[in-house]
């Protein structure tokens, strides 16, 4: 049998290793935790009302400012993870946030 010649037109001749996607993405979920929320909240805090009698402030600087001591937390999740895959649901916590 017969088995002609293999070409490659790839243009790298290694493969590139795999970068370590778990811990890329704790490292993103880590930073949102600790930074990414409260950047996300302070875009958004204050919301004022239409007449701007009312404020509703978010965790962040904006609060910090007005001398509010808020704060936002991650709940124990509802489920255990062996829970979730025998369910084939998503392994997800409450995000607790507290307003002034």
């Amino acid at each position: 049998m017969y088995y002609p010649a293999i070409k490659s037109y790839a243009r790298i001749t290694k493969a590139q290793a795999l970068p370590p996607l778990l811990q890329i993405q704790l490292k993103f979920f880590n930073w949102l935790q600790e930074e990414g929320l409260a950047e996300l909240f302070d875009e958004i805090s204050p919301i004022e009302s239409y007449d701007g009698t009312l404020k509703l402030y978010l965790p962040g600087s904006a609060a910090r400012e007005a001398q509010f001591d808020l704060r936002y937390r991650f709940e124990e999740p509802r489920y255990s993870r062996e829970q979730c895959i025998v369910r084939d649901i998503t392994f997800a916590a409450p995000l607790t946030v507290g307003v002034a």
